[in-house]
């Protein structure tokens, strides 16, 4: 019995981790075989013109913006090449207007 509790216990921790999370991001883009598809929330659509010409090349892997601090984040997964991540934390701040914070998974 517990065990039971004890694995309860950390799945509702973790269901609290995961959701406060999801709760700061802005959008959530997936590539696949260089094919970009908008998983959840709104992309301006001239970054996310941008953002598929730029993730032809590329595989798999995921594009998202999270608000840290107040301020908008790109995050790309390790998947994507620097060069590549370079290019799409360029597009975001050109279509965000400012500067933008990234971080790699």
């Amino acid at each position: 019995m517990d065990v039971v509790y004890v694995a309860g216990v950390l799945g509702l921790i973790g269901l609290a981790v995961w959701a406060s999370t999801r709760q700061n991001e802005i959008f959530r883009v997936a590539v696949r075989g260089g094919r970009a598809t908008v998983m959840r929330g709104k992309v301006s659509p001239g970054f996310l013109s941008d953002l598929r010409e730029i993730v032809r090349g590329v595989q798999d892997g995921t594009v998202h913006a999270v608000k840290r601090g107040g301020e908008p984040a790109l995050v790309v997964s390790t998947s994507i090449d620097e060069r590549t991540a370079q290019r799409l934390r360029n597009a975001f701040a050109t279509h965000r207007g400012s500067s933008a914070s990234t971080a790699r998974l």
